[in-house]
Parts: C-alpha cells; structure tokens; sequence
C-alpha cells in the first residue's frame, strides 16, 4: 500500500483544533512580489513550520472565477457546500470549514473567489459550458462539474493541459495523481482533468463498503476482524464471499432468500453495484503503443476470471439483490439500506463516503472498508468513484492560467489541512487519529481512488470497459467472457481510435 502521510496531519491538526493554517502556493499573470525560487516544492509540516512558499504572492484582489455545480447526480448530495461554501459562518463546523479554507485562500494570495452555479446534469452540462469556449469568451478560469461529459470535451481541446503546470506540486496527497494520470490518453504528457482534495466530490463519491460491526462481533467474537483483514492485504473477492455465505440465514424458514432473511451483502440491483467491484479489480483496459495509439487490452484471464467472480457475488446465497428480495422493490436504495439498518445484512453494497449521512439513526455499530482486491497479488485496493463525480478544468478562454493554477494548489492544500478533518470528524463520525482502525480504512479509500479511465470514456468506446463486457453477460448470469467481449471489440477499436486521434491532434 501507498506511504501515508496523511494520518499524521490530519491528527495534528485535530489536536490544534482545526486551526486554519495560513499556507499557499501560486503566481502567474498578475505581480508576484518576491516570489520564492522553490515555489512549487510541497510544504512540509516539521518540528519548525517551513515559510510559506506563497507568502510573498500578491495578485492585487484578482478575482479567480469559479462555474461550479449545484446540479444533484451522484446519489451522495451535490458537493458545492464543501467548495463554495456558506457567504459567512454559520456555526456549523463542516460549512464552516470550507468558509474559512475559502478565506484563507484568499488572503494568502490576495485574490476573490468569485462562483458562478450552474444547475445541469451530465447530459447537457457539457453543452453549457462548450457555448462560452466555443465562442471564446473569457468568463471563467476554473470549471467544476461531472466527469465524463468534461472527459468528453477534454479530448476536443477545451481545456488547458496541466501535466506540468506552474505551482502545482503533484506529489502531495492532496491530489489525486493515478486518478489524473489515468484520464491521459498519451501516458502522462497532456492531462486536462483536476482531482483533488478542493474537488471534493471524489471524495464523497467514492465507493465504499459498510458493514454491521455489532453483526461482526457477534458472528466472530472480533468487531475488527474485517478491518485486520485489510490491514493484511488479504481482503479479496474470495475472502468477502466467505463471510458474506456465512453470514446467510434463512430467518423465516421458508426455503427462499427473501425480505425477512439475514444476508451478507445487500446492493439495490446488479449494473450500478457491479462497478466498483469492477474497477477494484485493477484490470488494465488498453496499452499505449510507441505511436501514440491505444489498443485494447482486455482480453485475457483477469477479465475471464473476473466475469466468473462477479457472478459468484451477485448470485450467492447470502447476497440479497433489492429486485429479488422484496416483492415489489420500487426504491432499491432505501430498501436494502433500510434491510442494512435493520440488522438483516452484514455489508452494504453501493454507497459512498458520502453516503453516511444515510447510516446516522442506525442503531448497531457501523464500519467502513475499501471494495476488495482481485486477489492478494494485486498491490492497492483500488476505491471507485462515480462517473458523474464533479472534477475541474481550467477552460482554454481564461487569461489567468498561472495565477489560477496558483489558488488551485493553495485551495486543495488547505483543503486538507482545514476541511477534511472536520468532514471526517464530523460529517463522517470518524475520530481522526493516526491509530484508529476506521481512520486508516477511510486513508485507504482516499489515497487509492482510481479506476477514472473506464469510468470517463466507457461511454465513449461503445461501453467496452464495463458494461457490454461485463454487466451484460452479468445481468444474465453468463460466464462466458470472451465470446462476448470479441463481438463489441472491433467496434469499440474503431471508437478508441478516434477518440485518441483527436486527442493527440489538441495543440498544447
């Protein structure tokens, strides 16, 4: 698994009481006064607080122009009450921390954060904002909305190339850099998608496993025994399917799974929860070659094998699937989260980080686990997020490229040291200390959130990356992957191709 530095500031900063420290990177198109030679190097929390790099900027009170989202598509509530925050405190302390990461911001660098909402979802969002490009109107300098309708315009040019942007330090866990890294079609020399901390909802968005720890304890004398296994590297699809058969029991004696058993896993129907379960299987989609194209890569054991296991989960005996279980299930997810408070299953399929908030007047104990590796060779537990997860942008029609390169470093850094810790402590019930089991496992769903290529141009290439090669031949309770894959492969080819030529053809 990754190093993780995280832990250790976010307890620092809980026991300095969420303190807003005046920290900051940036400069550009506007006067820098004795702007420091190493300012794009990450500040380091030591015994002796490094300066400041950004402590000398000075951007006169530009305003940096923000469209962001207010739209609600991810099934977790729109983020933008973590990114533009409240016009003033309130006295709440999540709200609040995102009106004084704001603020500090903007006294760092000497500029005004001005926002702009836009209420649209993912199929005419990317119309909106293509309008004010294609007519090059500079109008804003950061753009925040859905993934894959922003994925789409990144291959058409509209959007600045920030693989090696000015003040921004990639290295810090504070951005997402395998979750960027993935969305480039050429191995990493142009990149037009922004994931971080700031970009909240990726966070929120990405999936995660609860679990009845009070359900836990009872079968196995040990609360923590899911947690040990992760911990362990050994929390694999085979693994969780042990507990989950177990954990079955027909608690009405009828002879059939319904409504009134106790299961092990619970999801609202098969094409939603099937994705995370894909995407943690860590598959590689395509292969770059030495001319720049990309070729299919999917084709072989690990996508066999995977198909094989999906149907193994879906259709045990102790996984409870809403359309099956209930005899009329017109709520899916209110109902197996409903079955999950109730005591009646052991883990809750398809929620996200952001889903607590679902789980607060449960009675039991609840924990938290990042969705399984494909087996223990595979090195990271892999955290997908969702394919409308609002990510940014920095449209080709802003003249403040550097400058707001600059505020985006300095607003997902004190993202991290000022709204993540009151998010978790919070909004998340999580007592954030280096040693606690629940912290660790939300450190690993936040530093493994990947997946992003599928997830954004699946859609693109014919639906080859999940759900004609997978859900498909899921839905029916078919194993056969190959037959399957090989008459969508030539198709799907034809569209990668074309996505990638125009990829390569932007000229930045």
């Amino acid at each position: 698994m990754k190093k993780n530095t995280t832990a250790a500031l976010f307890a620092l900063l809980l026991c300095a009481g969420l303190a807003a420290v005046s920290c900051g990177d940036a400069a550009g198109d506007a006067t820098v006064t004795n702007a420091p030679d190493n300012a794009t190097e990450a500040v380091t929390e030591t015994e002796t607080t490094e300066p400041d790099p950004f402590a000398e900027f000075d951007y006169g009170g530009e305003d940096i122009r923000i469209y962001t989202s207010i739209n609600v598509a991810s099934g977790v509530g729109n983020s933008n009450y973590l990114i533009e925050g409240p016009e003033e405190e309130t006295g709440d302390v999540v709200n609040d921390s995102a009106y004084t990461r704001n603020r500090t911001v903007e006294e760092i660098l000497n500029v005004n954060l001005v926002y702009t909402q836009l209420d649209a979802d993912y199929n005419s969002c990317g119309k909106e904002i293509q309008k004010f490009i294609m007519a090059g109107e500079d109008v804003y300098d950061i753009v925040i909305n859905d993934l894959f309708p922003m994925a789409n315009l990144s291959v058409e040019g509209n959007f600045y190339n920030i693989a090696e942007a000015p003040y921004i330090d990639y290295s810090q866990t504070y951005w997402y850099k395998d979750y960027m890294s993935q969305l480039s079609l050429d191995g990493g020399a142009h990149q037009y998608i922004l994931a971080g901390d700031y970009f909240i909802d990726v966070l929120r968005s990405a999936h995660a496993l609860y679990f009845n720890k009070t359900m836990l304890a009872s079968l196995y004398d040990d609360g923590d025994v899911l947690y040990n296994e992760v911990n362990a590297g050994t929390w694999t699809y085979d693994k969780m399917l042990s507990y989950t058969t177990e954990a079955y029991q027909d608690l009405n004696g009828n002879g059939k799974a319904d409504n009134e058993d106790r299961f092990g896993l619970v999801v609202m129907q098969t094409w939603g929860p099937s994705i995370p379960f894909i995407i943690s299987a860590d598959l590689e989609y395509t292969t770059l070659n030495s001319d720049g194209t990309l070729t299919l890569a999917m084709n072989n054991e690990k996508s066999v094998e995977l198909l094989i296991t999906l149907n193994d989960i879906f259709y045990d005996k102790g996984t409870g699937n809403a359309l099956d279980i209930f005899a009329s299930s017109t709520t899916q997810d209110a109902d197996t989260t409903n079955l999950f408070k109730s005591g009646q299953a052991l883990i809750l399929g398809y929620n996200r980080l952001g889903s607590f908030d679902d789980l607060r007047d449960m009675e039991d104990e609840v924990g938290i686990l990042p969705y399984p590796k494909f087996d223990e060779n595979q090195e990271n537990y892999i955290s997908s997020s969702h394919d409308t997860t609002e990510i940014g942008v920095i449209p080709v029609t802003s003249s403040k490229f550097d400058m707001t390169c600059a505020v985006l470093e300095v607003l997902n850094r004190e993202t991290q040291k000022i709204v993540l810790p009151a998010y978790y402590e919070t909004g998340l019930k999580v007592k954030y200390s280096r040693d606690d089991l629940s912290s660790q496992m939300i450190d690993i769903i936040h530093d493994n959130i990947g997946g992003s290529f599928a997830l954004a141009y699946s859609s693109y290439c014919s639906d080859i990356f999940l759900k004609s090669s997978f859900y498909e031949p899921l839905i029916a309770a078919k194993t056969d992957f190959v037959s399957n894959y090989v008459k969508r492969e030539t198709g799907a080819q034809k569209k990668l191709d074309k996505m990638v030529e125009s990829f390569n053809a932007i000229e930045q």
